[in-house]
Order: structure tokens, then C-alpha cells, then sequence
């Protein structure tokens, strides 16, 4: 009897207002983020943050449904978070990312570098899988870099991708037809092949922007001459190489980049934190973002890929398994 008259009342209601809205929140909203002790003792602490992932400016793929938020804002939390607290002596970036958009990852390396010059301790990026391109680009922020032995770096450099569909269109018999208010409105698009002057425009900015690259790599790492070349042809390196060249500092673990973040801090003690949510897994230093959303964002920044014309701080290599 209540179920029908809770249906009488629906039916009323779409009559009487014409329209009816109702909102189903998928996911609640996020809960503020809780200090978590996953090692050592003492007072001072040493708090481990993370960069992994494609680098975007949101949230991508499957992760809209996550309640994380995207990872510059979530960053941004973190770090706000660290400077509040007197106790944190150092700082140490996880990095495991292929890179991804040019201003993502040069946000990401900001908020450390204003982190840095704020809190006035020192930052040790570890590489976890890979730091590749805008991944080596954020991670330049920190005073040392530690890679583990299998660890790929590198991808120093700008790529935009674009896809010429016109063949198959043609194939298909798919024919397109344009209004335009300006000669380059449809500039790159992928219904048509990219003529020369569209080329040269691309050219232009992904020069720009390999220029400031490496004006960071060369201001942050203070690579030789010969070095630096080396980098500049966006080459990717194992971790052996990497040290040779002056990518990074050592080859070690994520333990050993937590002893060093400590010995640079001054202190013999301190208590290893991450930041998470109630209810997400942090009982050790490992524990990290959810790998699935993370890997599934990669198919919708390719389908975005299509339609715009995107400049990548990011890494195409395939990844050594």
C-alpha cells in the first residue's frame, strides 16, 4: 500500500510540475585527506606525495567517477596540508607518469618548487616505473632525483599528434563539408591532410616549448654541454645511463629516497606519512592511486587527441614490461 501510494505521488508530481528532476549522486563528495604514519618513528616526518599517471588538467576516463579528486588540485591539497604542519622536514614525490599535457606538468612543477621555497625543506623525487617527458619534467622540482634499476627516464621533448582520417573517410565515401569564420579556424583537423603552413605553425610552438624543456633541464640539473644534446633528442634512458648523464643523482629504492629526503632534513628519526581518504588502502609506503582509472584515462586523452591540436610534454615509447 505504501509503495502505491508513493507511486500515485510521482505520477501527481510530473502532472503538476511538468517536469520532474531527480538527482542520484554516484559517488559522495570528497572527504578531506588524513595524515597516515606508514613508517619510522619520532617527531619530524618525512611525507611522500605522488605524481603518476597521463598528466591532465581534470579528471579523465573513468576517473569522473572516482571521488579523488584530479591530481593538480589533489596535489595542491597535500602540500597545503604539509605546510601547515611544523613537524615536516622533507618532502618525497613518487613519480611513475609517461608525462602528458604541456601546462599540466608545468603546474605540477610550480606547486613544488612554491612548496619548496615556502616550506624550506628539501624535496627528493623518487622514479618509480618511469618519469618520462612532463613526468622528468615536474620531477626537475625536486633537489635530488633517486630511480629504481629498472626504471626508464627521459623523453625530454614536445610531440603533437595528429591523425589524418581523410583516406578512410575517402574510402568510405564519407565526403565533409566546412563553414568556417577564418582561413585557419580548422586548423588540424584530422578530416583533412595538415598543410604547410600548418605544419610550420606546429613546428614553431613545439620548438618553444622543447626550448623551455631544456632551459629547465639545464637550470635544474647542470648537465654538460655534450649532455645536454644528448637530452635534447628526446631519447629515453635506463636508470644506469640516466645517473651517467646527470638525469639523476643515484639508482636505488623507495626506501633509500626516504633515508635520503631524512639525511638531507638533518634528522637521524622521523615518522614516513602519505596523505589519504577514509577508506583507501595506506599501509605502507607503496600504497598509491588506483591503477585502473589511471590507465583507462589514456584511451579518452587519445579519443581528445583526435580533435584538438595538443601539445604534449609525454612519452609514446613503449614501456619495457
Amino acid at each position: 500500500m505504501k509503495i502505491s501510494s508513493l507511486c500515485i505521488l510521482l505520477v501527481c508530481g510530473v502532472f503538476l510540475s511538468g517536469c520532474v528532476f531527480v538527482r542520484i549522486p554516484i559517488t559522495t563528495g570528497a572527504q578531506e585527506v588524513r595524515e597516515q604514519v606508514v613508517d619510522g618513528r619520532g617527531r619530524p616526518k618525512v611525507v611522500i606525495v605522488e605524481i603518476s599517471g597521463v598528466l591532465s588538467m581534470g579528471h579523465t576516463g573513468l576517473g569522473r567517477f572516482s571521488r579523488e579528486p584530479p591530481q593538480i588540485p589533489r596535489l595542491r591539497e597535500e602540500l597545503d596540508k604539509a605546510l601547515e604542519d611544523q613537524d615536516v622536514v622533507a618532502l618525497v614525490v613518487r613519480v611513475d607518469s609517461p608525462g602528458g599535457s604541456v601546462t599540466a606538468s608545468d603546474i605540477l612543477y610550480n606547486e613544488l618548487v612554491r612548496f619548496r621555497q615556502k616550506k624550506n625543506v628539501p624535496i627528493v623525487a623518487c622514479v618509480m616505473d618511469k618519469a618520462l617527458s612532463g613526468g622528468y619534467y615536474a620531477a626537475l622540482s625536486a633537489d635530488r632525483i633517486v630511480a629504481h634499476p629498472t626504471s626508464v627516464v627521459g623523453g625530454v621533448g614536445v610531440i603533437a599528434l595528429r591523425l589524418d582520417l581523410s583516406p578512410l573517410l575517402h574510402r568510405w565515401g564519407v565526403e565533409t563539408e566546412t563553414v568556417k569564420s577564418g582561413e585557419m579556424k580548422d586548423f588540424w583537423s584530422p578530416l583533412r591532410p595538415a598543410d604547410a603552413e600548418e605544419m610550420a605553425i606546429m613546428q614553431e610552438i613545439t620548438d618553444d616549448m622543447r626550448r623551455r624543456f631544456l632551459a629547465l633541464v639545464s637550470e635544474n640539473r647542470r648537465l654538460s654541454p655534450h649532455a645536454l644534446e644528448v637530452v635534447g633528442s628526446a631519447r629515453i634512458f635506463g636508470a644506469a645511463n640516466a645517473l651517467q648523464l646527470g638525469l639523476i643523482d643515484d639508482v636505488g629504492y623507495l626506501d633509500d629516497a626516504v633515508a635520503l629526503a631524512r639525511n638531507l632534513a638533518g634528522v637521524k628519526e622521523a615518522r614516513t606519512i602519505i596523505y589519504r581518504r577514509p577508506g583507501r588502502y595506506a599501509e605502507n609506503i607503496y600504497a598509491g592511486s588506483l591503477p585502473l582509472l589511471r590507465e583507462l584515462s589514456v584511451l579518452e586523452e587519445a579519443a581528445n587527441d583526435f580533435f584538438f591540436p595538443p601539445l604534449r610534454y609525454q612519452s609514446i615509447h613503449p614501456v619495457v614490461q
